[in-house]
């Protein structure tokens, strides 16, 4: 299901019919798609489009789709930016979500180019499974979120100590770049303009300290990485089965990370402060009962991990509160950027860091 020669698209237009029908039959061997309509063009770290397709040859498949999500970097500006991690997806998509104890959208197809700096995942259509998503605006509640990280929970048991993941250790360099690069002096002045501006020098007063934070975490979750991490995990990336049962979308920024990397994200950015403060570290002893009902014998403690919950906070400080609003709308910024500043606040980041 991954196709390296076969030259990949740039643009959303040159998705054609027979670019489909040549991506596509790798998993339905014979088809020949003689339309495809676009529609729900999204934009954002990828580009994504919804494909209504109109098949001339079936080829004996009963279980074609209707229709599909195309997504890669189909913007040059973003594409150049965020490149690698378009390409690790499609790599996780092939070596990893088959055996992923959580749902997902199923990929029909991952190819990447590196020489182009080109990743692209075909997709299922989640609204034919009538789903809903996740967004910053929604009144998250502490049962839906313990839902979730259950499932989180037994994605990362699943993974724990995974032989494959040494081969995969690379998959964090992109996103660490990419937060040097937000710390950058232009950005960072501009970020102080925002209405957050203030609470953000209140707790981080230059930008020197706040790479400082994020050596120091990092260094901190090198050594406790033992399973495969999500990597974004805010509720704008989660999807809801029908049923209740929670979903995992845009695995961009996966790579084999500490645990609290994830829970960190989860819960600060997804709960009102309130909820949060009443409610994480026993979100996080649910965590860690079912990494004991997985097996995982090597887990760490709840009061470890929560220390570990206080420091990945500062993920939160540079993703969410320095986020591009070219990547993210202003309302959900500020929305995430809010409650992580609460949070450091409240959970003394910095000093649990050592950089108070």
């Amino acid at each position: 299901m991954i196709e390296t020669t076969h030259p990949l698209p740039l643009s959303l237009a040159e998705v054609t019919p027979s670019w489909l029908t040549t991506a596509l039959s790798h998993t339905f061997p014979g088809i020949r798609i003689e339309a495809a309509h676009q529609s729900d063009t999204r934009s954002g770290t990828a580009s994504s489009a919804r494909f209504e397709l109109l098949y001339g040859t079936r080829a004996g498949h009963m279980s074609l789709p209707d229709s599909v999500y195309v997504k890669g970097g189909f913007d040059s500006i973003m594409r150049n930016r965020v490149w690698a991690a378009l390409i690790q997806e499609a790599q996780f998509y092939r070596d990893f979500a088959g055996d992923a104890p959580v749902a997902l959208p199923r990929a029909y197809y991952c190819g990447y180019d590196s020489a182009a700096r080109q990743g692209i995942v075909i997709l299922e259509d989640l609204f034919a499974r009538q789903v809903r998503f996740g967004h910053a605006t929604d009144d998250t509640t502490v049962d839906t979120l313990a839902a979730v990280v259950e499932g989180l929970a037994k994605l990362h048991a699943h993974f724990w100590d995974d032989p494959r993941l040494a081969s995969v250790s690379s998959w964090k360099d992109p996103q660490r770049t990419f937060f040097r690069y937000l710390c950058r002096p232009s950005h960072w002045a501009d970020v102080l303009e925002r209405s957050y501006g203030a609470t953000l020098l209140g707790i981080l007063p230059s930008r020197e300290m706040a790479l400082a934070g994020l050596e120091r975490m990092w260094a901190m979750d090198d050594s406790a990485a033992r399973t495969l991490v999500h990597g974004d995990c805010h509720c704008g990336n989660l999807f809801y089965e029908p049923n209740g049962v929670p979903g995992f979308l845009d695995w961009q920024c996966v790579f084999p990370g500490a645990p609290a990397h994830d829970l960190a994200e989860l819960i600060v950015t997804s709960l009102e402060p309130e909820r949060r403060r009443t409610a994480e570290r026993d979100l996080i002893q649910l965590y860690c009962d079912i990494l004991k009902s997985e097996g995982v014998a090597d887990r760490p403690s709840v009061d470890e991990l929560f220390h570990s919950y206080r420091c990945n906070n500062m993920h939160n400080l540079i993703g969410s509160v320095l986020n591009p609003y070219d990547m993210q709308t202003e309302e959900v910024t500020t929305i995430s950027a809010t409650r992580a500043l609460a949070a450091a606040q409240e959970l003394d980041t910095l000093k649990a860091l050592g950089l108070d």
